[in-house]
């Protein structure tokens, strides 16, 4: 980008993409946090994996064993204590934040703004479908060749742990976070008087109720199937889960809609002031 471009970026509130010279639907952008958000994601992911090709067989077969307890209990913990510690600091900073910006506009946004808020919007519906994406592919088929050859004597199992117990919770929290991002900074489509939104219904309702079901899933295979039979009826509703979460789909419907709504004010502000002058003319005259 060049000097005299990264000069005409209109300045805006503290946070905004104008700080770094680029615009708002630039790569380094708004769509930054895309890329850190899922570096980190797969970052977490890898590590897990390597974690348990070094650990699952010498200290994952055994839950009463104290390397189970040094290699798997402390992972246990560690997850539910980072996952609760980054969920309390997120939300507060977007409640926080978002509360500030409210107060401040007063639902008026600048276009370019806006912009690059509805970027950040689907850089978080990207990195949760990332989310979605590793617990729902990699971690339940790793799970199922897991319990089909060693069996489980607990549900703290090397793949429960990180399966059940940090990338379910996760979703959970990205979920209600991109709606709290929404809520504060996109009044166009979720101000709070336009109320809760079908597609965070959907959505939220959809992560929820997976860790629910992952209750019943254990308590299945513990007093019902110990085998691990994809097509067993306690795991019927896992397809629930796929149908709700669709809603991710309707975010995006919903924000490009906005978006044709900024395009229209733009059009509008840009008619108002070729029309002004005329009429100042004219009446001069």
């Amino acid at each position: 980008m060049s000097v005299a471009k990264r000069q005409t970026v209109p300045e805006y509130s503290s946070g905004t993409t104008a700080e770094y010279g680029y615009g708002p639907t630039d790569w380094l952008g708004g769509w930054r946090s895309l890329f850190y958000g899922c570096a980190i994601l797969i970052a977490i992911n890898v590590f897990l994996e390597l974690w348990n090709y070094a650990f699952m067989f010498s200290a994952g077969l055994d839950s009463a064993s104290e390397a189970f307890t040094l290699h798997y209990r402390t992972l246990f913990w560690g997850e539910l204590l980072s996952v609760g510690a980054f969920t309390g600091l997120w939300y507060g900073w977007l409640v926080r934040t978002g509360r500030e910006i409210r107060d401040r506009e007063q639902g008026k946004v600048e276009p370019r703004e806006e912009f690059r808020r509805m970027a950040v919007f689907w850089c978080i519906i990207g990195i949760t479908s990332l989310s979605l994406y590793i617990e729902a592919s990699f971690w339940p088929n790793w799970d199922g060749a897991w319990h089909q050859t060693m069996v489980r004597d607990t549900a703290l199992t090397p793949t429960h742990i990180p399966m059940f117990y940090f990338w379910f919770p996760l979703s959970a929290v990205l979920v209600l976070g991109n709606y709290l991002y929404g809520r504060f900074r996109l009044p166009r489509v979720y101000a709070k008087e336009k109320g809760f939104p079908w597609s965070f219904t959907l959505l939220l309702g959809a992560s929820i109720f997976e860790c629910f079901q992952v209750a019943m899933n254990e308590w299945g295979h513990s007093l019902w199937i110990a085998e691990e039979f994809f097509a067993t009826p306690f795991h019927w509703p896992f397809v629930w889960y796929g149908w709700l979460a669709g809603g991710m789909f309707a975010l995006w419907g919903e924000t490009i809609i906005a978006m044709y709504g900024i395009e229209k004010d733009i059009e509008e502000a840009e008619q108002a002031s070729q029309t002004a002058p005329t009429a100042a003319t004219e009446l001069r005259g």
